[in-house]
């Protein structure tokens, strides 16, 4: 249980990083860049959902691959942004 907690924190941890990258002043992302890092957290909700609906699945291993995509939305997130202005 306190493996699944320390994940679960975590995925609130890259959820917040990923706001405060992207509420950014002056940068901007491209459409597709945008599209896929909105794809990997949808579909990071929906393991969450599945986690939170049905007790069957291995929680450890949902919350470690939640935070894998979350983790590609940071970094798509990071390595993608444009300053505006330079």
């Amino acid at each position: 249980m306190k493996r699944e907690l320390e994940k679960a924190l975590r995925v609130k941890s890259l959820s917040q990083e990923i706001i405060q990258e992207l509420l950014e002043d002056r940068i901007s992302y491209k459409e597709e860049d945008l599209r896929q890092v909105i794809e990997v957290l949808a579909r990071s909700v929906n393991e969450l959902t599945d986690l939170y609906l049905d007790c069957s699945y291995d929680h450890e291993v949902v919350l470690k691959g939640t935070i894998m995509k979350m983790r590609i939305g940071l970094n798509t997130v990071k390595m993608k942004k444009e300053i505006i202005g330079k």
